[in-house]
């Protein structure tokens, strides 16, 4: 085996292996590691473990496109896996996420839970029993957080409808005791004001755009060696 210092272990590894096998890797999703974002997911944590309460802290994550905040999620939900306790053979999922459609409604929400949580979906429902349903089956799955991504998507409707879905989102929040998590582009800010009891308990963590600095140079050199490459890009 080559040694090939200038990787991470795991990549190492995989260098090592044929081509295509290495061609794979490289062209896969892949978590790295820099600061701002174990700062953000130390935070996460802290929510995930954060007992029961009636009114559940928060975070809102602004970011620009492309800032790794859907990389955060997925990467926060990797950590906080869905658990049986074999001996009740009760479901736990910590985390539960979904993604904002581009003109959310409460009905699209509550179907976008249940279908996470793996249920099925009768569209004969009304919007009463959708939201029965969805809120028994949050409390049965044990769920310590709700994230909702692309938040800013709330601002394609009418003021009405905007402070329909953030009260929903509040209402969840407060029914089963769970912190909620909402990220988005800088606009989300604004779709989240227009809930003045949501904002207040949500903290706020921003990403900024890169810049030529040490953060910079820490996470391209996190890149660099987890990619498979034998010989160290220049």
């Amino acid at each position: 085996m080559i040694e090939l210092p200038h990787l991470a272990p795991g990549a190492a590894a995989l260098a090592n292996g044929p081509n295509h096998t290495r061609i794979r890797a490289i062209r896969s999703d892949r978590w790295v590691g820099f600061d701002r974002a174990r700062r953000v997911l130390r935070h996460l944590d802290a929510l995930c473990d954060h007992p029961p309460t009636t009114r559940p802290p928060g975070l809102a994550i602004y970011g620009h496109s492309g800032m790794g905040k859907t990389m955060l999620v997925e990467k926060f939900k990797r950590d906080h896996p869905p658990t049986i306790n074999h001996s009740t053979g009760v479901e736990s999922m910590p985390v539960l996420a979904i993604t904002l459609t581009s003109r959310p409604t409460e009905r699209r929400i509550y179907g976008q839970l249940l279908m996470a949580m793996g249920a099925s979906i009768n569209e004969r429902l009304t919007l009463m029993e959708l939201e029965i349903r969805t809120v028994l089956l949050l409390k049965s799955n044990n769920v310590r957080v709700l994230v909702f991504d692309e938040v800013h998507n709330l601002l394609a409707g009418t003021p009405r409808e905007q402070r329909v879905i953030l009260q929903l989102l509040r209402y969840l929040s407060n029914v089963i005791k769970a912190s909620l998590v909402c990220l988005g582009v800088s606009e989300a800010r604004d779709a989240i004001a227009g809930d003045t009891q949501l904002a207040r308990r949500l903290d706020q963590f921003v990403l900024p755009r890169w810049k030529a600095n040490e953060e910079f140079q820490e996470l391209v050199t996190a890149i660099l060696r987890s990619l498979p490459l034998r010989v160290p890009s220049g």
